[in-house]
Parts: C-alpha cells; structure tokens; sequence
C-alpha cells in the first residue's frame, strides 16, 4: 500500500485583545484562503493550541497581551512546545529586546499592512 502524503496544516491561530484588530487580521488571512481561529489572550490561544495544535501552520499574536502572560510568551511556548508551527508577531510600537522572540519569528510593525502580512502569510506555509 502507498504511503500517502499528509495535508499540510491549513488553520491560522490569530490572537490580538483588540476585537476590531484581531477581526481585520482575521480576514487578511480568510482572503489568502486559509482557516482561522481566534483569541483574545494568551491563555485562550494556549488552549486552543493544547486542544488542536496540529491543525494550525501559524499563529499571528499581537506582542502585548492584558495579564502577564505577554504574545512573547506565547511565541516562546508555542515554538518549544510545537516547533511545527510558524510564528509572526504583530507589534504597534514595541520593539522586542534581543532574543526575547523565538528563532524565525517573523515581526511585523502596526498598522498591519495587507500586502506585507499576506506575504508574510503565505511564507508561513
């Protein structure tokens, strides 16, 4: 019998407190065709994550989250814990301190621009 390939994982994890912002990044990535789920905070996100992470390609977090649990966090945890999975980190003036990210985290400065996040969507998968 032939060993068939596996689908790639074709869901996003898009996490942002901002509803407005979270809901427009949300439909940059349905028009690049892929699923998305959404959270509004770290622990949402690790809990989708826990349930279903290998159905998801990327996760799209906003750097700063309400608590202590900051999209830092998230990207760190989500890439020890299931380093399949493509992190892009969304940033609205925050730079990130040296190594605070993850190895190949992508970054992207807000306001989001649709051009570079869908490509940044699709270097993703």
């Amino acid at each position: 019998m032939e060993n068939l390939p596996t689908a790639q994982p074709r869901n996003f994890l898009v996490v942002d407190d901002d509803p407005i912002i979270r809901a427009d990044i949300s439909a940059i990535v349905r028009d690049c065709g892929f699923e998305v789920w959404e959270a509004a905070n770290t622990a949402e996100a690790l809990s989708l994550l826990d349930a279903a992470h290998d159905t998801f390609a990327a996760i799209i977090t906003d750097i700063n989250m309400p608590g202590t649990r900051s999209g830092a966090v998230l990207a760190n945890h989500a890439r020890a814990m299931w380093p399949h999975i493509n992190i892009i980190v969304v940033t609205g003036g925050r730079k990130p301190m040296p190594g605070e990210l993850p190895y190949q985290t992508r970054l992207l400065s807000k306001p989001v621009s649709v051009s570079a996040l869908s490509e940044l969507i699709h270097e993703a998968v």
